[in-house]
């Protein structure tokens, strides 16, 4: 079933609750459309320029191509593409794919993240699985419960913690990887700070822009860049295997320590292995390091998604049912109610009016009497509780309480 809304303006601000898998695309046409299955439901609505969806399934969302989306939580996986409006996700609990964006704030994600084409920031918080950033101006991350692979980023990089191994090629900007589970390999990466890992380090034709280390588990080899020649190499390895192919120079040495000096040694550079160390000249430009990507930037809904669903509409089937089982319950009380009084008492269901007062019967009703020792309920004091029952002051199960009290 297709959910259409006509917006006043081009460039509203969405506001997102989703219960499913969700994914999203501009359009140039000042309208929300929404697809989701017909027996789902879907609301829409526009308020001052912001646009409020709530979707209780997995559904396609099409928005004005200059919206900013603002999500607070997604229970499934989530799908942006072609929006240059600004993202802010507080979490998606399933993977997050971003596709020619401008610039997003996110939060956490319980799956992978995947941004690819964003002319502005990107920043996220926690990512639980993979992270897979390829052309962005800028990319920022705190941690990585997985691997990271990072391409062509114009800007700054920085992921300060991942689980798993990294791959990292063509950051012009100062690129950061602060620690790091596996193994890291890069090429053609600006290095601003220390790196650890606990697997290997490979670097080939990347430049250093301030005094560092490199500290690896394993082992630790750098294809140096020719032009690169300002460096004091401060060597350890853990294996007494250290090996120096590079600017002239061709030495191996079986020691646990060495340091070496190219051109005036301006800059501090300190590799340490638990291994072997070697420092080579750079092949040049070569290969893709990393390769296609494109299966990380489809969409794919997550197991957790499909579970909130199922529970959804088992809390929905449940919620039926107590609905019409308070109805048939109502109708008894009121039922009774009526043979008791000698007349119809009308509870409203069918007229949507105000309550109005019963009719007083032609002949008056007789003076209620009870048994020595024993209470009743009065007429107008069941109907109080009838008008306390429809006003919603009380529940039907109150209400069955209440006339079970008064019999006592």
């Amino acid at each position: 079933m297709a959910h259409i809304l006509n917006l006043s303006k081009d460039d509203p601000v969405v506001h997102l609750k989703a219960y499913g898998g969700v994914q999203i695309k501009g359009i140039d046409q000042p309208e929300v459309l929404c697809e989701i299955d017909a027996p789902q439901l879907a609301t829409l609505v526009e308020e001052n320029g912001h646009v409020y969806v709530t979707v209780n399934s997995s559904c396609h969302l099409n928005v004005p191509v200059k919206s900013a989306i603002e999500i607070e939580r997604g229970m499934g996986s989530l799908y942006i593409e072609n929006i240059t409006g600004a993202i802010n996700v507080e979490k998606v609990l399933g993977n997050l794919v971003l596709i020619n964006v401008a610039q997003a704030v996110v939060g956490k994600v319980g799956g992978n993240f995947s941004v690819r084409k964003a002319s502005g920031r990107i920043q996220v918080d926690k990512v639980a699985g993979s992270l897979t950033v390829d052309d962005v101006q800028a990319i920022e991350c705190g941690k990585v419960g997985g691997n990271c692979i990072v391409r062509n980023v114009q800007g700054d990089c920085r992921v300060d913690k991942a689980g798993g191994k990294c791959l990292a090629q063509g950051v012009t900007g100062l690129a950061v990887f602060s620690k790091f589970g596996g193994s890291l390999k890069a090429r053609e990466v600006t290095l601003g700070e220390s790196v650890k890992v606990g697997g290997n380090i490979e670097l080939i034709g990347c430049i250093f822009a301030a005094d560092l280390g490199l500290y690896a588990g394993g082992n630790v080899a750098v294809a140096l860049l020719k032009d690169q020649e300002d460096l004091t190499l401060k060597l350890r390895s853990g294996g007494d295997n250290i090996k120096i192919k590079a600017h002239g120079d061709d030495l191996e040495i079986h020691d646990g320590e060495y340091e070496h000096q190219i051109g005036e040694g301006g800059r501090v550079i300190t590799l340490a292995a638990g291994g072997s160390v070697s420092v080579v000249d750079s092949p040049g430009p070569g290969e893709d390091l990393i390769g296609d990507l494109s299966d990380r930037f489809t969409f794919e809904e997550s197991a957790f998604s499909e579970m909130v669903q199922d529970r959804i509409d088992t809390a929905t089937r449940r919620a039926e049912a107590k609905v019409k089982a308070a109805e048939i319950r109502l109708g008894q009380i009121q039922e009774r109610v009526e043979k008791r009084r000698g007349f119809k008492v009308d509870l409203g269901f069918g007229d949507q009016g105000a309550w109005e007062k019963p009719p007083v019967p032609e002949q008056p009703v007789p003076p209620v009497t009870r048994p020595a020792g024993k209470k009743g309920a009065t007429d107008e004091e069941r109907l109080m509780i009838l008008k306390m029952l429809q006003d919603g002051k009380i529940t039907v199960d109150e209400a069955e309480t209440l006339f079970k009290a008064m019999e006592s």
